[in-house]
């Protein structure tokens, strides 16, 4: 970077990665000569952060072929370019910033360390200051002006925040974040629903019903109830409909049309489809598997 800008590199500082590749941090100085372009880089897979020390005269700042940015730009500004965009500049007056090197497989990497999208891109306006960034950069500074071995931890957990920021503040165009998963029913609506299928199974209930009196529209009581019970509310409620009905179909006579009826199950066909999809079997070869008294009356009853 610093042949292409045509000025000094101050030390350069190293920060390895074990998967992504380094992260390499380097002072830049020097006089700008005014009205010269920078000729193209060399499109590579990683950003350039640079964060102005000072303040920078005048910078024409040309990315794609698209002018990004005309004027000054002051002290703790940042550009955040990716080289793969054919960056080219114009600038004139002093220089001195500090450029952080980051392959784009190092941003993947510490974003999925991280357990956070990696984004599509980085981006931060040219003129824009970033306090945050140019504190880390004034850290840096020393270590940048005296590398040592001494200071190598420092550096690689300082450079390391520097991303961390840099991640978090100027990434953009990020995968969807996953849609907020929705609780289930709090206890005293689940504890409501239940009590009111159990009370009412018999009768011509609808969730519908149920779900206003846990204050919730239908199709989110729905989906709250099976993530709190693990089954659907209309399943629960033909189950206890099928328990009541076993319980008749074994301890009464009553004909299997009254059955349906009193278990809420409108008529004999639904009440048959229901408990044959639920059971294996249909009501009347239940009732005749488990009857104990095997009575000629019911039998017939129930063919």
């Amino acid at each position: 970077m610093a042949d292409h800008l045509g000025v000094r590199a101050g030390a350069t500082l190293s920060v390895p990665h074990r998967t992504g590749g380094p992260l390499v941090v380097t002072r830049l100085q020097g006089l700008l000569a005014p009205g010269v372009q920078t000729p193209p880089l060399k499109q590579e897979a990683a950003y350039s952060i640079v964060v102005q020390v000072r303040p920078l005269q005048h910078h024409d700042f040309i990315v794609g072929g698209r002018q990004v940015h005309t004027g000054a730009v002051p002290a703790d500004a940042v550009s955040v370019v990716s080289l793969a965009d054919c960056p080219r500049s114009v600038m004139s007056g002093p220089l001195d910033a500090v450029q952080f090197y980051v392959p784009h497989a190092l941003v993947d990497a510490v974003a999925r360390e991280n357990d956070v999208p990696p984004p599509s891109h980085l981006a931060w306006p040219r003129a824009d200051r970033d306090p945050v960034a140019a504190g880390l950069v004034t850290l840096l500074l020393p270590a940048l002006a005296e590398p040592g071995p001494a200071r190598a931890m420092f550096v690689e957990h300082t450079a390391m925040a520097f991303l961390a920021h840099a991640l978090a503040r100027y990434g953009g165009g990020a995968a969807p974040a996953a849609r907020p998963v929705r609780s289930g029913l709090s206890p005293w609506q689940e504890r409501r629903a239940r009590d009111m299928m159990q009370a009412r199974f018999g009768t011509a209930l609808t969730i519908a019903e149920v779900a206003r009196a846990c204050k919730l529209s239908p199709s989110y009581f729905a989906a709250a109830f099976r993530r709190s019970t693990g089954q659907s509310p209309h399943r629960t409620l033909s189950d206890l409909r099928i328990a009541e009905a076993k319980r008749l179909m074994l301890g009464t006579g009553l004909p299997l049309a009254e059955v349906a009826l009193l278990c809420g199950f409108g008529d004999q066909s639904y009440f048959t489809r229901a408990f044959s999809q639920a059971i294996g079997t249909s009501p009347g070869q239940w009732r005749r598997l488990n009857r104990q008294d095997g009575s000629a009356a019911h039998q017939a009853e129930d063919l």
